[in-house]
């Protein structure tokens, strides 16, 4: 039977679970994703599998068991479909490094994102109490509007919490603005992915949340994100291709002002264990010197396409977030499939 190389995301998705028992002997590996293999620090345009390990260690030592092969393949729709592997070495470090500054501009930003003078709009901070009285901080990704045309915020279920909890804008017990009405943290995989992949005990994080405002604050309400503008339509991602890997994208939230990078892969799997697999749509790493695209505070920012500022994800985590006992994958920012998370909500962008 002839061989052909994988084209699209969906194959590759096929791929990987054919190959489950191959990437799970991996000892220690940080998880997997879908994107381009790069050679001598250049992107070649050859899709592939790539898997994050804590050291890249010499082949020659390690058990043939745990060796990663060069090509994996399975049998798609009648033909054998290969892709090539790419093995890239995960961050692991014992505590936290503090973010890179951010520049004068950015602190301009956040200073206005913080201090609610400048109404209810994309990027601006939000804020919350937990259920031992903590106070905490968000972002919001930008206004949204419900089936009964009511005006309200998008963020992240981390930061809404639990259904009825009271939000604030700026900050925690400032000026309560309204009650998280829908919140979503988990899918499954066959739904998510839509059949394409179906693992037993698979779930995707897509950390969604709607804030419902009072009367008051839905005067507020400002359409679009601070200082990038307007919106444009929403991306959706074509798993029949790779065109969403490579996308320059700009974001803004309360921590980082406005920051720009590039999607580097799709369909991390950031957890496997005995119980369960979980994914997340998108790994993003940031433009800036050391690559910080978030920081903690960001949680729940939009995250558009730098040109025509279409809206593609929403963020839940970045900035060594801690996915798994031990490791961390230095400089990524997690995000989830805007579009989908939308029709999860049953909500559009208000314009």
């Amino acid at each position: 039977m002839d061989r052909k190389e994988a084209q699209s995301l969906r194959e590759l998705l096929i791929i990987r679970q054919e190959n489950r028992a191959k990437l799970d002997a991996v000892n220690q590996n940080l998880g997997s994703a879908l994107g381009f293999k790069y050679t001598n620090g250049q992107r070649t345009n050859h899709p592939c599998i790539i898997v994050f390990v804590p050291e890249k260690i010499e082949p020659a030592l390690v058990p043939g068991s745990q060796i990663i092969p060069k090509q994996l393949e399975a049998e798609i729709d009648g033909e054998v479909v290969f892709c090539r592997t790419d093995v890239v070495r995960g961050g692991k470090a014992a505590s936290e490094k503090d973010a890179p500054p951010i520049d004068a501009d950015n602190f301009r930003i956040v200073e206005e994102l913080r201090k609610g003078r400048i109404g209810l709009t994309g990027g601006v901070q939000l804020g919350g109490f937990d259920e031992l009285g903590r106070g905490y901080v968000g972002t919001t990704s930008c206004p949204i509007q419900t089936a009964d045309g009511k005006i309200h915020l998008l963020t992240n279920q981390h930061v809404a919490g639990s259904l009825g909890r009271p939000i604030y804008h700026p900050r925690p017990g400032q000026y309560a603005i309204g009650r998280t009405s829908q919140a979503i943290e988990y899918v499954t995989d066959e739904a998510h992915f839509q059949g394409i992949i179906d693992e037993k005990d698979a779930l995707v994080r897509v950390d969604c949340a709607i804030v419902s405002l009072d009367g008051n604050a839905q005067e507020r309400v400002k359409p679009g994100l601070h200082e990038l503008g307007a919106l444009g339509e929403v991306v959706p991602i074509d798993l029949g291709t790779m065109d969403v890997i490579g996308t320059e994208v700009v974001s803004i939230g309360r921590t980082r002002g406005i920051q720009t990078g590039v999607i580097a892969a799709y369909c991390y799997e950031w957890l496997d264990d005995d119980r369960w697999s979980v994914y997340t749509d998108f790994l993003i790493i940031g433009d800036e010197p050391g690559g910080a695209f978030s920081d903690h505070g960001d949680s729940g920012k939009l995250i558009a396409t730098k040109d025509g500022l279409r809206p593609l994800a929403l963020l839940w985590g970045g900035w060594q977030e801690r996915l798994r006992t031990g490791y961390e994958q230095e400089n990524w920012t997690y995000a989830i499939d805007l579009a989908k998370v939308l029709g999860y909500l049953d909500i559009g962008i208000y314009r």
